[in-house]
């Protein structure tokens, strides 16, 4: 399933049918999409407005926007173990994000390196960070921010072709559902717009690629990706972190 596109307002300008067809959407007038009344509920929309661009459940607004809401995260001071997977390392190292998403564990990743490259596949999930990222106007997520390059591109191709190599790769394949609970809305919002990427064809790529640690995110009860022991696993209430040490580290 994906998002169709829609205008905040009711405008259907060329620019905004333009943009649809770059990010590979279907365009729908909010007169239409309002007609439609079977789709309200479970539809996801890109919603193009003035200030920003979101994601949203049903047309009629009652569902939280979803989006790379950097502000927000950064003045989050909460931090997870995927700091503790980056113990030992400089702070001027550098960081590939080759699953990059909506872009919350980069910001993180940002705060403890010196760069942070995110490769993001699908063309809309890209279009939010970059509206993320032009939306990050307080000057203390800006000096998180400007550490980004986005690249829109397939992880693997990426690695293929990028002759520079990276000292940290971070990789967050997508696990299913597991029990009752649901996830976080916008982790949510990706599982059911994308298909699942089989990824133990690029840990291999990462541990040739990375030079210090190639990080791995998984629910705890996953199996290793590649069925390849981890260095050494952080693990948390619902996620784990499997760290390998790469032997090109030096």
């Amino acid at each position: 399933m994906l998002p169709l596109l829609i205008s905040e307002t009711k405008d259907s300008s060329p620019l905004i049918e333009g943009l649809a067809t770059e990010l590979g959407l279907e365009f729908i007038s909010k007169r239409d999409a309002l007609k439609k009344q079977t789709l309200i509920h479970a539809q996801y929309y890109l919603v193009i407005g003035k200030n920003k661009s979101y994601l949203q459940v049903g047309i009629k607004g009652k569902s939280k926007p979803i989006f790379c809401n950097f502000t927000e995260w950064a003045n989050n001071k909460k931090k997870s173990n995927l700091m503790r997977c980056m113990k030992g390392l400089p702070s001027e190292c550098s960081v590939l994000d080759a699953t990059a998403g909506f872009g919350r564990d980069a910001l993180e990743l940002a705060t403890v390196s010196r760069s942070v490259v995110l490769i993001e596949r699908i063309p809309w999930m890209y279009y939010l960070l970059k509206d993320g990222v032009r939306n990050s106007t307080q000057e203390s997520v800006l000096t998180l921010v400007n550490k980004f390059k986005l690249v829109q591109s397939d992880a693997r191709e990426y690695l293929n072709i990028e002759k520079n190599k990276t000292d940290v790769i971070y990789l967050d394949p997508m696990f299913p559902n597991k029990g009752s609970a649901r996830a976080k809305k916008n982790i949510q919002a990706l599982r059911d717009l994308s298909e699942e990427v089989l990824s133990d064809d690029l840990l291999i790529q990462a541990l040739d690629f990375a030079k210090k640690r190639v990080i791995v995110k998984r629910h705890k009860n996953s199996n290793y990706l590649n069925n390849q022991k981890p260095s050494f696993s952080i693990q948390g209430r619902v996620v784990r972190f499997d760290v390998y040490v790469t032997n090109s580290s030096h």
